[in-house]
């Protein structure tokens, strides 16, 4: 029977514990867990996660989103009052989900307390780490919020830091980088378009087909010419 020792013991009934509370406190997220391993699929090329990102400066105070037909925008409210639902000539934020309702609910901004999730009397209710929102709900970071069908994560953005330059080492290193990029040695380029050039393979207008040509000579003489064959580079 295989045993295994008290670290590793240990280790599973840490991973035991997250299991449990991701399963009590965050069931959608494992959900969507469990059915990004059950559908197969070893390689996501592209895969879009809605969230809102409330922003707070001295300036302004707006929302960052991708839920406008997955592009990511940033929406000014002169209220501090973000409307989500699916109707487009009523909400800020429309969302074509057959469970939200017309005006599902909203994301207002408060002065000195943060951003609130209201519920506006939606059909299938407003949800924040998976307990339903009776009235409002004050917003935290990292917080998930299901409207509908749709989860979204939300975050939020209080502070602006200032960072240092970068340091001497690294500027040297990104303009190495950059230079990979550039032709190092350009007369070996304009060789080699002299040795293409040389080999005559003239195209016939009138037929569209090569001119007849000995293809291994030229070849033969082209790979004895080639700087790039003698290594000169």
């Amino acid at each position: 029977m295989e045993t295994c020792d008290g670290g590793e013991l240990q280790h599973r009934l840490r991973l035991y514990q997250v299991f449990l509370k991701l399963y009590e406190h965050h069931r959608s997220l494992l959900d969507e867990i469990l059915s990004l391993e059950n559908s197969g699929s070893k390689t996501l090329s592209k895969v879009t996660l809605p969230y809102i990102q409330g922003v707070t400066t001295e300036q302004q105070v707006c929302l960052t989103t991708n839920l406008l037909q997955g592009k990511t925008q940033t929406l000014i409210q002169p209220q501090y009052i973000w409307s989500i639902g699916r109707d487009p000539r009523r909400v800020s934020i429309p969302v074509q989900d057959t469970r939200l309702s017309r005006c599902h609910a909203a994301l207002r901004y408060i002065e000195h307390q943060g951003f609130h999730l209201i519920d506006l009397g939606s059909r299938n209710g407003s949800y924040v780490n998976g307990e339903p929102v009776r009235r409002s709900r004050l917003l935290a970071d990292g917080d998930r919020i299901r409207l509908g069908s749709l989860t979204i994560v939300f975050f939020l953005s209080q502070a602006v830091k200032q960072l240092p330059p970068l340091s001497p080492e690294i500027v040297s290193l990104l303009e190495q980088s950059h230079s990979t990029l550039k032709v190092e040695n350009p007369a070996v380029v304009d060789n080699f378009r002299l040795e293409v050039q040389s080999l005559n393979i003239d195209e016939d207008p009138t037929e569209g087909k090569l001119s007849n040509v000995n293809p291994l000579e030229d070849t033969s003489m082209f790979m004895r010419s080639n700087p790039f064959h003698q290594g000169n580079f």
